[in-house]
């Protein structure tokens, strides 16, 4: 199983987040770089990838424009979680690997 580590603590920016998961996640250069094309790439692995997500919370305090695509990464990743079988997502922050897609505890 292939272990993915993210803090994003070096991006600054949404453009850098998605330089950095494409960078991390060995992505090809075809890569869209957005939202979707992530969302798309996560559910296309077919090996099984453990993906942990660190420091999430800190990052998302630095201003509003990160805190809210940082949001949005996350809930990809869960999004991709539910519906590709060879992923395995975990957060930093215990009470998130337990919410649902509206934020409510499972």
């Amino acid at each position: 199983m292939e272990k993915i580590l993210l803090d994003f603590c070096v991006t600054k920016t949404p453009e850098q987040v998605q330089d950095y998961l494409a960078l991390m996640f060995d992505f090809p250069d075809y890569y869209g770089r957005n939202l979707d094309a992530f969302y798309d790439m996560l559910t296309e692995m077919g090996e099984d990838v453990c993906i942990g997500v660190f420091d999430i919370e800190e990052e998302r305090e630095r201003d509003g424009r990160m805190a809210n695509y940082l949001e949005k990464i996350c809930r990809v990743l869960q999004d991709a979680e539910e519906v590709n079988p060879h992923l395995c997502v975990i957060f930093q922050e215990y009470g998130r690997n337990f919410e649902d897609r509206e934020g409510e505890l499972k």
